[in-house]
């Protein structure tokens, strides 16, 4: 599989591509978890990061954060250092669409990250959201650069395939979905 390789902009920004392997989403993902202030140039990974949160502090591992892709499954490892837990890695699996089923921009997950117990109930939902929220900003950007609005992604062996679609193309697709969410289910019809 061969992926277009995502271009610097003058504002270091990352033109994404439409589909993503696991190492360039594990990049995209890494460099939208830490301060946009302290990301370098070019294709540069961005060092470790402190999160803080009240009078808690963990430091966020950005140059190991691994994405694995399987189909309608995507699966984002980070490794989270503390004083009192060392280092660990939390593991969040995002059940989403495939490509026979798209399902928009939404996934399924389980409630915490797995991993370190203390980490997880400190840190867990905190970084659970961050990465959720990375991963649509992905294909926000990709949409953006597009000029059209984020449509959905879904995934397959090692790869992530975002989408687009026009304001006018969205709005057919919602008619169509209200069409066939109108008609009665199909025991109801006999």
């Amino acid at each position: 599989m061969v992926t277009r390789p995502p271009v610097i902009s003058a504002k270091r920004r990352v033109e994404i591509p439409q589909r993503l392997d696991e190492a360039t989403l594990s990049a995209a993902i890494a460099r939208r978890l830490g301060s946009p202030d302290a990301l370098p140039a070019g294709f540069g990974a961005p060092g470790p990061v402190v999160w803080v949160d009240g009078a808690d502090e963990v430091l966020v591992h950005l140059p190991l954060v691994r994405v694995a892709l399987r189909d309608r499954l995507v699966a984002v490892s980070v490794d989270l250092e503390t004083d009192q837990t060392g280092r660990e890695t939390l593991v969040m699996p995002f059940s989403v669409g495939g490509l026979r089923d798209p399902a928009g921009l939404i996934a399924a997950a389980e409630a915490l990250p797995r991993g370190d117990g203390l980490l997880v109930g400190r840190w867990g939902r905190i970084l659970q959201e961050a990465v959720w929220s990375a991963l649509l900003s992905v294909v926000d950007d990709y949409a953006s650069r597009l000029k059209k609005l984020p449509f959905g992604f879904t995934a397959s062996n090692g790869v992530l395939s975002l989408r687009a679609a026009r304001p006018d193309e969205l709005a057919a697709l919602r008619t169509a979905v209200r069409a066939v969410m109108s008609q009665p289910a199909p025991e109801a019809q006999r």
